[in-house]
């Protein structure tokens, strides 16, 4: 016999930046092929911004330090990877730092333009030392997905521009699990039960 029902979305709340969504009843084996779709386009296809490419003052490429800062480039482009951003822009814009040591170089310091947020500002960035001094370009775009350094690359891109890779998914994680319901006599029917964290730049 043929059962035919709507299912039902309900959210219980976790956090201010994760959530828990169930959908039941679904049909037998429905569970897992939507669970399974809604994770792979949650982390993939949702816009979002981040930073593609530095330009830091006196730096010609990322294999190099900076006078005064504890980090190197390298370990300052994972930091600045970390960073939460978003933009209102659909085109690129640039924020700047500058920052005089002794200190902790913060996204604090980071001076956004209008339309431009920066959602993680104790991230601690780079350590200067009394005589050191960073001098920043960050340029952040909207883009979706994940982008590697190499494709941020652009040709005929100026002398000291660094790219660094782009997670733009404002998604952080996504799971998903599929428990059996009750619908009617059945008790074959699927619950599915979607678990997401997002990033501070988008509540769930």
């Amino acid at each position: 016999m043929l059962i035919a029902q709507r299912p039902s979305l309900t959210e219980e709340v976790v956090d201010e930046f994760r959530s828990r969504f169930v959908i039941e009843p679904l049909e037998p084996g429905f569970g897992y092929t939507l669970g399974n779709s809604l994770r792979r386009t949650l982390l993939s296809s949702i816009p979002g911004a981040a930073v593609t490419s530095i330009r830091i003052d006196g730096v010609l490429h990322e294999f190099t330090t900076v006078p005064g800062v504890k980090e190197d480039v390298t370990d300052l482009i994972l930091n600045i990877k970390q960073l939460v951003v978003s933009s209102e822009h659909d085109e690129p814009v640039v924020m700047y730092l500058r920052k005089q040591g002794p200190g902790l170089v913060t996204a604090a310091d980071i001076a956004p333009p209008a339309g431009v947020e920066v959602h993680n500002p104790d991230l601690v960035l780079a350590t200067l030392n009394g005589k050191g001094k960073l001098e920043m370009e960050l340029t952040v775009e909207r883009g979706r997905g994940y982008v590697s350094a190499v494709q941020n690359k652009q040709v005929g891109q100026e002398i000291g521009r660094v790219p660094v890779d782009s997670i733009y998914s404002p998604v952080l994680k996504v799971t998903y699990k599929v428990e059996a319901t009750r619908v009617e006599q059945r008790t074959d029917f699927d619950k599915l039960i979607v678990d997401v964290e997002t990033k501070q730049a988008m509540r769930p």
